[in-house]
């Protein structure tokens, strides 16, 4: 679940119809008290325990966590050190010519995701002369003092809110920080499984070919941990609505790229019993077959990217503050019926950040002055 600095971004919102309604406000709202703060320890050992159980299931692949923060160097060089000569970047694909390039791109981002303490994942194929035993490599990066101290640190660090805006957020809304570390830790090795078992980002010569390839892959991976949440809670929690309510929110807190709430809008009602008979290897095929289904072709996405960065306009959120491509993005002609319902929707989701509410998984339907539905 990469929190990256801006840009990086939300997905759009198409209808799922009357039937996910139904199904969402039927859901049960349960009790909810902020949980206290957990010690680094306490924090340390769920992220241990958690890349423990994937080390076993994945004998091909050593996967290891960084903090990163004022000793990042010292991680750098420890990655450096483990994959020896000739190793491979695995996270976009490439020809051959182009592989050393590739590799210092993946170096250099790495190192800004651990001096900033930006949550990430990137994968490696190891070369000669490496330490590992293991050919395959999953470095994550987490620093869980700046990312999931309590259950407001997780909070406040997802929405990118103020100080003082997120003295008003209702306690209700506030994602569990021990929940959230562990979807975390899935989102991001399931980049990793995803880049090993598939490989990378597709090359693409498209305009917007990189986002939608990004897209796809942060909703894959956003299903793939949400499955998880369920299958182990046997049910839908509290966090996993508010996780998807929050993905609704990235465009204001992020980018137009990130927003998974399509994806995960569709996950959170899965039959849970589907899910367990399901190993957490199958269900990294399930999440990727999950977005052909959520997500729609390049053509669509490129619509919804432009209506999304008009609907923020509408909301006092310039284009250009997303950079010069997306403020281009934003010329193109889309739906004015669309561009109004994602206002709404943008609007439900953040004026009930700050109430008890029942949250439906869609935004009450727009109504015209004859009563009617737009």
């Amino acid at each position: 679940m990469v929190k990256n600095t801006k840009p990086v971004g939300t997905g759009l919102l198409a209808c799922l119809g009357l039937l996910v309604f139904l199904i969402a406000m039927s859901l049960s709202v349960e009790a909810h008290s902020a949980s206290a703060e957990s010690s680094p320890d306490e924090l340390d050992t769920i992220i241990k325990y958690r890349l423990a159980e994937y080390r076993r299931q994945y004998q091909d692949v050593q996967f290891i966590h960084l903090e990163g923060g004022q000793d990042w160097i010292d991680d750098f060089v420890a990655v450096l050190s483990m994959i020896g000569a000739n190793a491979v970047a695995l996270d976009y694909e490439h020809p051959p010519e182009v592989a050393d390039d590739v590799m210092e791109l993946s170096f250099e981002r790495l190192k800004q995701m651990l001096i900033a303490d930006i949550v990430s994942a990137t994968a490696f194929r190891v070369g000669q002369g490496s330490t590992l035993s293991r050919p395959n490599l999953c470095v994550i990066t987490l620093n869980p003092a700046t990312f999931v101290a309590d259950d407001r640190t997780a909070t406040q660090y997802m929405l990118d809110l103020s100080d003082s805006t997120m003295d008003r957020v209702h306690p209700l809304r506030y994602l569990n920080h021990r929940q959230h570390l562990r979807f975390t830790i899935d989102h991001e090795v399931f980049h990793c499984l995803d880049s090993i078992r598939f490989g990378g980002a597709p090359m693409t010569k498209l305009e917007f070919g990189g986002e939608y390839n990004l897209f796809r892959r942060e909703s894959a991976a956003d299903a793939y941990a949400m499955a998880l949440h369920l299958r182990a809670h046997g049910g839908v929690t509290q966090y996993a609505r508010n996780i998807t309510h929050v993905r609704a929110l990235w465009m204001f807190t992020d980018s137009p790229n990130r927003g998974t709430f399509e994806t995960l809008r569709v996950a959170v009602i899965v039959d849970p019993g589907s899910l367990a008979r399901r190993s957490d290897a199958d269900l990294v095929g399930w999440a990727r077959k999950l977005v052909d289904q959520t997500v729609r072709d390049y053509s669509g996405y490129v619509h919804q990217r432009a209506a999304a960065l008009k609907a923020a306009h509408a909301l006092g959120m310039k284009p250009e503050l997303y950079g010069r491509k997306w403020s281009d993005c934003a010329k193109r002609k889309t739906e004015p019926r669309l561009v109004a319902k994602l206002v709404n929707r943008y609007r439900y989701y953040y004026e009930h950040l700050f109430t008890d509410e029942r949250l439906a998984l869609d935004a009450p339907p727009l109504i015209d002055s004859l009563g009617r539905q737009k």
